[in-house]
């Protein structure tokens, strides 16, 4: 599931849809649009799969996740146009949404409703017991 559609992308674009996403005989290629969104979509699901279930459904999560896709897909219409450079403002929003991706699957942020994925919230296990009897400046001669 997607969380942007390719129309949010190319109102985000602008006057930059016609170069970034048109043939070599200057048609439009919406299907491109698609694709990054979709490219995108995948690379916020990968991010927070371990924490959340993906997709992310809750409609309090849905302004936030559609404005990281298009922004995500925003990077990759610029690098995928051969236009030369991504425009520095470009990149450090997307370096942006990456670092609150990682925020959110480490925990350090709560996406609003998302669920949580199973095992997300497990702690990790102590165990005590005796000095080991095996350990490596010990088994010297084994």
């Amino acid at each position: 599931m997607a969380y942007a559609t390719a129309t949010e992308l190319i109102q985000r674009l602008g006057g930059f849809y016609r170069d970034l996403y048109a043939d070599s005989d200057g048609r439009l290629q919406l299907s491109e649009a698609a694709a990054d969104i979709a490219a995108a979509s995948a690379e916020i699901d990968g991010r927070i799969g371990k924490r959340y279930e993906i997709p992310v459904s809750a409609p309090a999560s849905g302004e936030l996740l559609k404005h990281w896709t298009v922004t995500l897909a925003e990077e990759l219409a610029w690098s995928r146009s051969g236009k030369g450079e991504t425009p520095e403002s470009v990149r450090l929003r997307a370096a942006e949404v990456r670092r609150m991706l990682d925020l959110a699957a480490a925990g350090g942020m709560v996406l609003p409703g998302a669920v949580a994925a199973p095992g997300a919230d497990a702690a990790a296990l102590l165990v005590e017991g005796d000095e080991p009897i095996f350990r490596r400046d010990k088994m010297e001669r084994f």
